[in-house]
């Protein structure tokens, strides 16, 4: 092998490494989500009904949540204050048994759960 061949085949060797170095560094992962989870009360006549929402988006039961909750990519962080008012029957408040549940589910899908119970 000559000097030229060498020289050229060392070129595209490093021209090659570069190339690859590079498009390592244009693919950055994306930071954690952070979402917010609120309890909202609609009261009507004679009925009381709780809503999760997240941004504009509501949810009637624990279920639908845990629904979108399993689209949130690992690694999302959902926080929730609700606050030190209770009336005694709030969807996972109310229950040790299910918020654990809950938060089961949440680590299990790689969500960071962060719960404020006094708001």
């Amino acid at each position: 092998m000559n000097i030229t061949t060498r020289l050229l085949r060392v070129l595209v060797m490093l021209l090659a490494a570069a190339f690859h170095t590079g498009a390592q560094e244009g693919v950055r992962p994306q930071p954690p989500t952070n979402y917010r989870l609120e309890l909202v009360y609609v009261f009507e006549a004679d009925s009381r009904e709780f809503i999760f929402a997240i941004g504009n988006a509501g949810f009637k039961s624990v279920a639908s949540l845990k629904k979108y909750l399993s689209t949130l990519p690992p690694g999302a962080t959902l926080e929730w204050a609700p606050g030190c008012r209770r009336l005694g029957v709030e969807p996972l408040l109310s229950s040790e048994q299910e918020m654990g549940e809950f938060k089961a589910f949440c680590a299990e899908r790689g969500i960071n759960f962060i719960l404020v119970p006094s708001g």
